[in-house]
């Protein structure tokens, strides 16, 4: 994928030396590299007490060989980009649980300490495996405890406000309160308006809700136009014709099927709306469901995006934090091109 060099108003450009990608970092951070993050987490891990090793079999396993007090040993791996897809997510704790068959230790602990934020749902997943998630939250809170805050802060900001916070917590009560299912498929719609304008506006304008076409053929739920001078939702009008974000709510059961994916394509025209739409779901795709999107984008440059209910409460808490929410779009993109 492209590198985007366009730049949030709220972002700065970090390149950081884990690849050739361009990392955006919210305004007031300084850059940092990986090295710069695995050395703090070993600095704030040594203030609480622990023994740490760092890069112990160089770039060949885990990162940080933590001994606390009792003996313990946790293995940590430290990822500067925070993995905020299922599948970065599954892949993070592939390669934790690897160490774990690999370690002369014989009941090591494991930990994937990230500057983002995850949310509840996403930590809990990890902790199923054994894994606890080290993100923004938890380096912030032990950073107070051993007087590192200001260090802190450059990796992972500022708290978010009691506001921020509220009004996360508001969305994601709403969102788990509809269920699934044609009886509340109204409010379901009604409610990813109200998600979408909090995510995305500004940088894009407010949603304009149920536009038909000329002769009222295509009705889409959503529609945000697209005029960001700068960013990630720039990158996407340039390189994916996003001039107009498509977006479709579908409150089913189940996954989606071919026939909505076929529906929300027929609204996607270059000379018209553009040819990106994004699909909010409550759960997950059905696998052979990414042949007919891949189709759409191999054949006819339509990039659709499903977004199920774990990747928009990721959002949420991105947003909370004081970053692009676009970010999981990115990643998410990302992850499907490089199946292609």
């Amino acid at each position: 994928m492209p590198r985007c060099d366009a730049v949030d108003p709220f972002y700065r450009r970090a390149r950081i030396s884990c690849g050739t990608e361009t990392i955006l970092r919210p305004t007031g951070d300084s850059s940092f590299s990986a090295e710069d993050f695995e050395r703090f987490i070993a600095q704030l891990l040594r203030a609480t007490g622990a023994t740490v090793r760092e890069r112990p079999y160089g770039d060949r396993g885990w990162d940080l060989e933590v001994t606390e007090s009792n003996a313990e040993t946790t293995l940590v791996e430290c990822k500067t980009i925070t993995p905020q897809t299922g599948h970065r997510l599954n892949s993070a704790v592939a390669q934790l649980s690897s160490y774990a068959h690999t370690s002369q230790h014989p009941h090591p602990k494991m930990a994937l300490a990230i500057p983002g934020a995850l949310s509840t749902s996403a930590k809990k997943f990890a902790n199923n495996f054994g894994i606890s998630v080290w993100d923004a939250d938890w380096i912030r809170k032990t950073a107070d405890q051993v007087g590192l805050t200001r260090e802190a802060a450059r990796f992972v900001g500022d708290e978010p406000s009691r506001q921020e916070q509220r009004t996360t917590n508001v969305l994601i009560d709403k969102l788990k309160d509809i269920a699934p299912g044609k009886r509340d498929w109204s409010r379901y719609q009604k409610l990813c308006r109200e998600i979408t304008h909090e995510l995305f506006c500004p940088p894009l304008s407010p949603p304009i809700w149920e536009r038909a076409n000329l002769d009222a053929t295509n009705k889409r739920d959503l529609i945000l136009p697209n005029y960001a001078p700068n960013g990630l939702w720039a990158f996407f009008r340039s390189e994916y014709r996003a001039d107009f974000v498509i977006i479709d709510a579908k409150n089913y059961q189940e996954s989606i099927k071919k026939e909505e994916v076929l529906q929300i394509s027929n609204y996607l025209q270059r000379h018209g709306a553009g040819l990106f739409a994004l699909i909010f779901c409550r759960t997950p795709i059905d696998s052979k469901l990414t042949y007919i999107l891949r189709e759409q984008w191999v054949l006819y440059d339509k990039l659709i995006t499903p977004l199920n209910d774990d990747d928009v409460v990721q959002m949420l808490t991105v947003k909370e934090h004081g970053r692009d929410p676009a970010e999981v779009i990115r990643q998410k993109i990302e992850d499907f091109r490089l199946q292609v």
